[in-house]
């Protein structure tokens, strides 16, 4: 059972599901494996986090330190690349994966450890491999929770891919909870916690809003009220719903499925009918 990104295409008009982290409930997130399941199972992309290490490599991985997913007491940032590859192999090059998946849709979130603090080597390594690959460009987003981060990714990009900041109303400094930081850079769209979405797209209503983090039953029926373009499941739950231009799209992970609705559809049957495919495959409703 995995989590999926919902992102809307804006080439084909159509939805697009990206494995967050690849496929991290059947694999170890954020490695090789893990995204190659992604794209086997289905996915049209994948969305990852990326650090430089300290002699400046940049890895995939969500987390600075190794020990909730590798149970190393190892940071990246302060660690030599050969040293991650000897302790923790399964930890990818960001080329390694550009390599073994080549040019399908990419979200890429830059990591820092500090809300308001970066090594500018992350955004510097990033744009120096993605002009490597300039077939991929038409595919790639970025974004973070670090708007410093993100001003120098749009003075070094320009406007080569949609930027994004993504913030909550609790965990980072005031001055970021309302997604102050989009003032910053050429903002391209909205990252909210799910639970201020509502208020966030009634503030900024000409923004393309997406939620992340939409994994109860109260959260998703919030965005299918809301004008949103997609949200983000996190890897604890089993289910995502997005409401799209061409109507509601249930995706039902592990077997990957998706079922659509029309856009006339009432809201309480379609969710009624969703929650009744889950229970029926088992999959846990959280409210």
């Amino acid at each position: 059972m995995n989590s999926w990104e919902l992102v809307k295409d804006k080439n084909e008009g159509r939805v697009l599901v990206l494995g967050h982290r690849g496929s991290p409930l059947r694999e170890r997130e954020n490695t090789l494996k893990s995204f190659k399941r992604a794209i086997e199972e289905g996915a049209d992309g994948v969305e990852l986090d990326v650090h430089p290490t300290l002699d400046n490599h940049l890895v995939v991985s969500h987390d600075n330190s190794l020990k909730r997913v590798y149970g190393l007491d190892m940071k990246i940032e302060d660690s030599r690349f050969s040293d991650i590859r000897r302790d923790a192999p399964e930890v990818p090059l960001l080329s390694e994966v550009f390599d073994l998946l080549g040019p399908v849709y990419y979200d890429i979130e830059i990591k820092a450890d500090k809300p308001l603090g970066f090594r500018k080597e992350v955004v510097d390594l990033l744009w120096e491999e993605l002009q490597r690959r300039k077939e991929f460009w038409p595919h790639i987003m970025i974004s973070s929770f670090n708007p410093l981060a993100m001003r120098r990714a749009e003075r070094l990009m320009k406007k080569t891919f949609p930027l994004g900041i993504i913030y909550e109303g609790e965990n980072i400094p005031k001055i970021c909870r309302k997604g102050q930081g989009r003032l910053l850079f050429d903002c391209s769209f909205l990252k909210p916690k799910w639970n201020i979405a509502e208020r966030e797209k009634e503030n900024k209503p000409n923004w393309t809003v997406c939620p992340w983090t939409v994994d109860t039953e109260e959260g998703i029926k919030a965005m299918l009220g809301e004008d949103v373009t997609c949200f983000v499941n996190s890897v604890r739950e089993n289910y995502l719903i997005a409401s799209t231009d061409k109507g509601y799209a249930a995706i039902l992970p592990n077997p990957f499925m998706i079922k659509r609705f029309p856009q006339n559809s009432n809201k309480e049957r379609f969710i009624a009918k969703v929650v009744r495919v889950l229970q029926k495959n088992n999959y846990l409703i959280v409210s």
